[in-house]
């Protein structure tokens, strides 16, 4: 056998590995929030498009039959300073308290983003319409994540 066939598989096992290991990996367990917990939320017929679990990360991108996406990512932090810390560099600009959360809030066209700060986790949640479906409210985006 060639030296070439043989390096061409080690690299891409390689690179596979690296791949699953440096971005998280699809999940083999259910998604955090439910389907029917986004549907109720928001109204619609959902279902997760991918699932992806990563250090202290969890991401999960959801679409509706009208093709609306919902991307939610946690990130869990191991005290509130640092999950402060990570919201505050990441903020979209309009901080304020919203119930019990810090959010920060920016909404442009059919898309709008979401981050909400809540003792060690901050969520990032982003929405983007079709044109003929309507923006949910910030509320309807937090009862996502209660």
């Amino acid at each position: 056998m060639k030296k070439g066939k043989i390096i061409v598989p080690i690299t891409i096992i390689a690179v596979i590995v690296l791949l699953v290991f440096s971005s998280g990996v699809l999940a083999g367990r259910n998604p955090f929030i439910s389907t029917s917990a986004v549907s109720k939320a928001l109204g619609g017929n959902w279902s997760v498009q991918n699932y992806y679990t990563g250090n202290n990360t969890m991401t999960e991108i959801l679409i509706d039959s009208q093709g609306d996406v919902l991307v939610i990512t946690q990130y869990s932090f191991p005290s509130s300073s640092l999950a402060q810390n990570f919201f505050y560099a990441n903020s979209l600009g309009n901080i304020k308290q919203y119930g019990s959360n810090i959010i920060s809030y920016y909404s442009h066209g059919l898309s709008e983003s979401l981050y909400v700060l809540n003792g060690g986790k901050v969520y990032y949640i982003s929405y983007v319409a079709t044109a003929s479906t309507s923006m949910p409210s910030i509320s309807q985006l937090l009862s996502l994540i209660k």
